[in-house]
């Protein structure tokens, strides 16, 4: 009813209001996004959620079910189609972490097995591996003599986020390790940065991370994109580890709850990009 009578009113539909209230931007993508997604059209609720479709071709049926004028309302279709470019993008990227996040970890993979090596030689530059099953796991953070076994959670996903940091930022990965391993009030480093995976996995998937993705300049997501806010993660979760000075590892849960409070806390502000100095 209340739609309606905007409407009415203003003789602009909610789509149309949006772009004329909010400037382009995180805000504005944001009230596009909900207002297809709780409208009664089908064709808009398949935009809200889709990642296969057309954007050129979904902003022209979107304006002529509408009937938005261009030529009265000059600014919309480049507002609109801009935040169809960013909510598709968004969607893509979630199916494909999904699939990753899906996928095994298999010692039958080469090439899982080959990243699970080159993680160890990022991090241990100067120490050989004896053999591939080994209790020299433990030195970089994980629980066994096999890595297998601690990728089952989060499958290939844990693996690559791993080696991402690892390779693209290797001093801050290589001194985020070195403050784990502090036999005081350390973390295992591995464990941890699957259990950060996790974290910003289940961010994604509630959308909380639309502030950070909604807010970069490209609107064409990759994976390499996510992978940098786990690098973001697993970077300040070790500053704020170490902030409230744990008695032992058996804090971890009370402190990895709170870190996640914290960083929702920041996505509610529409300025916020998740991006450590060591990435800028």
């Amino acid at each position: 009813m209340w739609k309606w009578l905007l409407h009415k009113v203003s003789g602009k539909c909610e789509l149309l209001r949006i772009t004329y209230e909010e400037q382009p931007g995180v805000k504005q993508t944001k009230r596009i996004e909900e207002s297809l997604k709780c409208s009664k059209s089908a064709l808009l609720k398949e935009i809200s959620t889709g990642d296969k479709y057309n954007v050129d071709e979904a902003v022209e049926k979107v304006m002529g079910e509408k009937k938005i004028v261009r030529e009265v309302h000059a600014g919309f279709e480049g507002h609109f189609r801009r935040c169809l470019l960013y909510i598709r993008s968004y969607n893509q990227l979630t199916q494909q972490v999904e699939s990753l996040r899906r996928s095994k970890f298999s010692v039958d993979d080469p090439d899982h097995e080959q990243k699970l090596l080159k993680l160890w030689r990022l991090l241990m530059p100067q120490t050989q591996l004896t053999a591939r099953v080994s209790h020299q796991w433990g030195d970089i953070g994980f629980q066994g003599t096999d890595p297998q076994t601690d990728f089952r959670g989060m499958g290939i996903l844990g693996l690559h986020q791993l080696v991402y940091f690892a390779e693209k930022y290797n001093n801050e990965a290589r001194n985020v390790l070195l403050k784990a391993n502090n036999p005081k009030n350390g973390f295992s480093y591995a464990i941890v940065s699957i259990n950060i995976t996790d974290l910003q996995h289940r961010l994604m998937m509630k959308r909380k991370l639309r502030t950070h993705f909604y807010n970069l300049s490209k609107t064409s997501l990759t994976v390499d994109d996510y992978h940098e806010v786990h690098c973001y993660l697993m970077s300040e979760f070790t500053h704020f580890w170490f902030s409230e000075n744990p008695a032992d590892v058996m804090e971890f849960n009370r402190i990895r709850d709170k870190f996640k409070r914290k960083v929702i806390l920041l996505l509610k502000d529409p300025q916020t990009q998740l991006v450590a100095n060591f990435q800028r």
